[in-house]
């Protein structure tokens, strides 16, 4: 009997990102790169959240550490990963904007 397809999904996903681990981007590149990987990291998000893999107390750490208040609602592996994707590209997208803007490289 042969694995469940998400097994393979992700198996074959890692092995792909794996032999790719080094690849140089460029500007453009960079920001491909992580619309893409907003993707896989929602999906691996919502599996971790599934089998409840981040640490109690470990979420409650990034609650104080980044002020979240009762008004953030369940703190969770989409919250923290997707969150720190999101930022991650607005930097990109910021410094790219600014380089256009400026001439700076």
């Amino acid at each position: 009997m042969g694995n469940h397809p998400q097994v393979e999904a992700f198996c074959e996903a890692a092995e792909l990102m794996r032999r790719e681990r080094y690849w140089r981007r460029n500007e453009n590149d960079e920001i491909d790169f992580l619309r893409a990987l907003v993707n896989v990291v929602r999906e691996v998000a919502y599996h971790l959240d599934a089998v409840r893999a981040l640490d109690i107390d470990g979420v409650a750490a990034y609650i104080a550490a980044a002020g979240l208040g009762p008004w953030a609602g369940n703190v969770n592996a989409e919250l923290v990963l997707m969150t720190a994707v999101d930022h991650a590209l607005e930097r990109r997208l910021a410094m790219t904007s600014a380089s256009r803007n400026t001439g700076v490289q």
